[in-house]
């Protein structure tokens, strides 16, 4: 990326903003970077400098990310109010002119930007300002798997109208959710009543083979013997087999390590245990950032599979939730449609593709794929066949 621009503050503003790349991030800068997640509007492990930099590291080592943060130049001191990682990225069918994309490694569940809840608007205007008088190369911002019914959202289509642009966001893809305040009334949801038996049963004939136990380990730190669990549990079964576990790749192992130690220096790694006669049959790990909790990766013995370990040990967190975890606002599963999760999970929130055009050239081009992708929906719809009532009724109409 050879034409890295140049950082400083800009004029006629009381923001400023700084490019660095990933590779050369101050120690300071990721102390002030890990406290800013505590107020950020949406908060986001996976955008956390514990999750970002030893991925930059591990997993994308030949990406040229950039980290830009945005700092309130005054009053002095200065003071971190936003960060955004980007990758430079090609033209595409949604977004057909050169552009920043929000960073994304394999094992990023979630995109979006970082951002003081305090002054977001400002902060995001003075990054597109930033991005218009200082990268004339960047047409726009395109973050993927970001909430399309979150604040970003909201405050992007307030920064872009700033610029006389407008953003646009697409999709809408739920993601299944569980906030730990409604948990005993979920429990007793109708919608669970079989599942929940179900589940039950199931538990009973584990108790047939030995004690059955559920531990979390966070405030008092993540034992070593957790960690080696974890990846003993998420390396079985098919992930194992098909070599998309953690302990498939030697760097992926040591991201995990390093991810691990990184968010559980600040009591923020949780990981959630099932065992049988003392050993862990099953377990998740999670990771907070602000006062969500982010559902990153699960293992399970399948030797018990027919007890549905992974989901008995989901079961417990529910249990526990609002009591051991009432300091957090909602987990994100980070799971797929298909996943086991969405039958205990209820609630829902969307994921969506966010463009922020910085220049007209990018305002122009972002419009007419829009223009283009209605058109390709009409034609679709139009070419698809009409429903069996509608065909009957023209029948019957001669």
């Amino acid at each position: 990326m050879s034409e890295l621009p140049s950082s400083g503050p800009i004029r006629k503003t009381d923001f400023a903003i700084r490019v660095v790349a990933a590779r050369q991030v101050s120690a300071a800068d990721i102390e002030n970077w890990a406290a800013l997640e505590a107020r950020a509007l949406e908060p986001n492990a996976y955008l956390s400098p514990y999750f970002v930099l030893p991925a930059t590291r591990y997993l994308t080592p030949k990406s040229e990310t950039l980290v830009l943060f945005i700092e309130r130049s005054r009053p002095m001191p200065r003071e971190l109010v936003g960060v955004g990682v980007f990758d430079k990225s090609s033209p595409s069918l949604h977004f057909p002119v050169p552009r920043l994309v929000g960073y994304r490694s394999r094992h990023s569940f979630l995109g979006g930007l970082l951002l003081d809840r305090g002054c977001h608007d400002q902060a995001l205007s003075a990054l597109l300002q930033h991005m218009r008088a200082e990268m004339p190369w960047v047409q726009g911002l395109e973050f993927t798997d970001a909430w399309a019914d979150g604040s970003l959202v909201q405050a992007a289509g307030t920064a872009a109208r700033g610029g006389a642009f407008r953003s646009v966001s697409r999709g809408a893809v739920p993601r299944a959710v569980l906030r730990p305040a409604t948990c005993p009334a979920l429990l007793l949801d109708k919608a669970l009543t079989s599942r929940l038996r179900d589940l039950n049963r199931r538990r009973r004939r584990l108790e047939e083979r030995g004690r059955v136990e559920w531990r979390w380990h966070r405030d008092d730190g993540v034992p070593d013997a957790a960690v080696e669990a974890f990846l003993t549990l998420e390396h079985m079964g098919w992930k194992g087999q098909g070599g998309s576990s953690l302990r498939s790749r030697p760097e992926d192992e040591a991201f995990f390590r390093e991810l691990v130690q990184g968010f559980a220096s600040e009591r923020r790694a949780l990981f959630t245990v099932l065992t049988l006669g003392g050993q862990p049959i099953a377990s998740c790990c999670t990771f907070i950032s602000g006062r969500v909790g982010f559902g990153f990766k699960i293992g399970w013995d399948p030797e018990f599979r027919a007890c549905a370990p992974a989901k008995l040990n989901e079961l417990e967190l529910m249990r526990q939730a609002a009591v051991a975890f009432s300091d957090i606002d909602f987990f994100d599963s980070g799971a797929n449609s298909d996943s086991y999760i969405n039958e205990l999970w209820l609630e829902r929130k969307h994921l969506g593709s966010l463009s922020i055009p910085t220049h007209a050239v990018g305002a122009y081009a972002l419009q007419l794929a829009e223009y283009a992708r209605r058109i390709r929906e009409f034609m679709r719809a139009a070419a698809a066949p009409a429903p069996a009532a509608a065909r009957v009724e023209s029948e019957f109409a001669t």
